[in-house]
């Protein structure tokens, strides 16, 4: 069974089967997919590890899909893991096998076989993710024939596992990883159209396998299906990539205010090095970001506020690096830098003149940014 088949059938899995609705309602499904290449092993890998900052969610009944899926060496099957976001406000992680024979150590996670589309084992549990928090996924081989996926949240560094599902011993090794956003609403569920399929936002760290030592070599992205226009991807130099479904208009010619201090980001003194002054309006004040998430600076737009190497916000000339893309998290108004996994952050207490930096994502005043006008 190809990868592309599985994407439209893992949307049965989760939510059942299809049922009857108006015409004018739409299945959107799978939107935005990032296919990557790795380094070619005959036995495949032992593990692999996935992080993903959900930065906009779709609220109630969202019903969106964030996966990591792949292939095994020794068979046409696969499996897949990720983060959901179902009816009313429930959060799960779920966790897939086509074929798999059964299951074990699945404390807390609901599993069970499926038989609608092809056969295998699926575990769910519950999972409060948030906005604006990285979580580290993990799948790896378990004994002879057993694959164990879990969980990490990267801030507080607490660990769950979902379960372990046994397959043939003949799968053999990971082999291919294709990551997608879907949202599964069926039946009555449906969206009237493709413009009206909540926002959803996050971001895809690049993968790593074998314990951390294999990264991809490649990253191809591409959107498809019924809601297709209404989706985006972007990756960049890093392989860290973003889909968007429905993202919002860009920024234009806005001020990054402090809530802390209510004082202005500006580029201090018309220089490169970005701190707090008083909200003025002049150029050194004043962005645009554009559709890869990058501010630019307005006297002079080849230039973008880029989180260095010392934690340091700063101009450099605009390209195609992870530490320029800058995204809003929807639950606590901080910005998430998408190459260092931290949120714009003022230092010596937001007072005048004080430094911009990144810091890790706190979500308190400091942290708080609104855009004027």
């Amino acid at each position: 069974m190809n990868w592309l088949l599985k994407l439209i059938l893992s949307a049965v899995l989760i939510s059942g089967s299809f049922t009857s609705v108006a015409a004018y309602a739409v299945v959107a499904g799978g939107m935005a997919v990032v296919d990557r290449s790795w380094p070619q092993v005959s036995d495949g890998y032992s593990d692999m590890e996935f992080t993903i900052t959900i930065t906009k969610e779709p609220g109630y009944d969202g019903r969106t899909y964030w996966a990591h899926q792949w292939d095994y060496t020794g068979s046409k099957e696969g499996g897949y893991v990720g983060l959901q976001s179902t009816s009313g406000n429930n959060k799960i992680l779920n966790f897939a096998i086509w074929g798999a024979t059964g299951w074990q150590n699945s404390e807390g996670a609901n599993c069970s076989n499926f038989g609608h589309e092809g056969n295998g084992v699926q575990c769910s549990t519950d999972y409060l993710w948030e906005e604006g928090t990285t979580y580290q996924i993990r799948i790896e081989k378990s004994g002879d024939s057993g694959w164990t996926a879990s969980i990490k949240n990267t801030w507080t560094n607490a660990s769950k596992v979902v379960a372990t599902i046994l397959v043939p011993q003949s799968y053999g090794g990971l082999a291919s990883l294709s990551e997608w956003v879907e949202n599964f609403a069926q039946g009555d569920d449906q969206h009237p159209s493709c413009s009206a399929v909540p926002q959803a936002i996050a971001v895809y760290g690049m993968p790593k396998a074998n314990g951390g030592t294999v990264s991809p070599s490649g990253s191809n992205t591409y959107t498809y299906g019924n809601c297709a226009a209404i989706a985006k991807t972007v990756c960049t130099t890093e392989q860290v990539c973003t889909m968007s479904v429905n993202p919002s208009p860009s920024l234009i010619q806005k001020q990054l205010k402090n809530e802390s201090s209510g004082y202005c980001l500006d580029m201090l003194g018309g220089g490169s090095v970005a701190g707090l002054w008083h909200c003025t309006n002049n150029n050194n004040q004043v962005f645009t970001q554009d559709d890869n998430f990058r501010f630019h600076q307005s006297s002079n737009d080849g230039f973008c506020l880029t989180a260095d190497s010392n934690d340091v916000v700063k101009t450099s000339v605009c390209n195609n690096s992870a530490h320029q893309q800058w995204l809003k998290v929807n639950r606590t108004g901080t910005f998430f830098n998408a190459g260092t996994g931290q949120c714009m952050d003022p230092r010596n207490n937001a007072a005048l003149e004080a430094p911009v930096g990144v810091y890790q994502c706190l979500g308190n005043d400091f942290q708080r940014w609104s855009t004027i006008p």
